[in-house]
């Protein structure tokens, strides 16, 4: 088992089939970190194709001999390689990228349902103001409806991780900005100072702290530095 790269395998038939259910039927899938196929082999048998990332040589290798005909095995890291055109994302992400995925996700705008941390869906789903709501939030929001499908106990995972997860559905909408990359670097910078008020950024007279901002308000913000042409 490959801890190091934070991956817990599913191993629990009837929550595999519950997620492969979510997903619409008949389409290109792009499923990251397919592991041992607990999810491949259901969701093979609802998709016209699916191509899976596996960076484990010896899963990947392992996945070829087992998988149905209409899955492709792509080895290679998912935050690197260039991804497939593809009709939908699914994915029990692995612990140790799962920020950085989702940050490429929200670039691609493809819809999704993703396994995460519970801890971390809770941040995706946060309210300005809370102590979960930050940039990652902010950025997934900009693209997505978030909703959190369900609640998975540690034992359906081998080995079994520490904490609960989470299966969360993205549902694209019109995006918040239009040039997604400088608006990630804006709010890196904003949410670096997340709990400063407007007037000590130089941002206004406001004494508004950087995580009581609302995506509206952080959008609106954006756009006075970063004026359309």
């Amino acid at each position: 088992m490959r801890r190091r790269w934070g991956q817990h395998f599913l191993r629990d038939r009837k929550v595999a089939e519950y997620i492969a259910e979510q997903i619409p039927p008949d389409l290109r899938l792009l499923e990251v970190g397919p592991g041992l196929g607990a999810l491949t082999i259901p969701l093979a048998r609802r998709a016209k194709l699916i191509y899976a990332i596996e960076l484990d040589k010896r899963l990947a290798a392992l996945l070829k001999n087992t998988a149905p005909p209409n899955v492709i095995v792509l080895e290679g890291d998912a935050l690197e390689v260039e991804w497939p055109a593809v009709d939908y994302f699914v994915s029990n992400v692995p612990y140790s990228i799962t920020s950085p995925l989702l940050l490429k996700l929200a670039a691609r705008r493809l819809p999704a349902v993703v396994t995460i941390q519970r801890e971390v869906a809770e941040r995706l789903t946060a309210e300005a103001g809370s102590p979960n709501y930050g940039r990652l939030t902010v950025a997934v929001q900009c693209h997505y409806d978030v909703e959190i499908l369900r609640h998975l106990p540690p034992r359906v995972f081998a080995p079994p991780p520490r904490v609960y997860s989470a299966v969360v559905r993205l549902t694209p909408h019109p995006p918040c900005v239009d040039d997604f990359g400088k608006f990630q670097k804006f709010t890196a910078w904003l949410f670096s100072a997340r709990r400063k008020t407007l007037r000590r950024l130089g941002l206004g007279h406001g004494e508004k702290r950087v995580y009581q901002l609302t995506l509206g308000e952080i959008v609106e913000l954006y756009k006075l530095i970063y004026p359309p042409l």
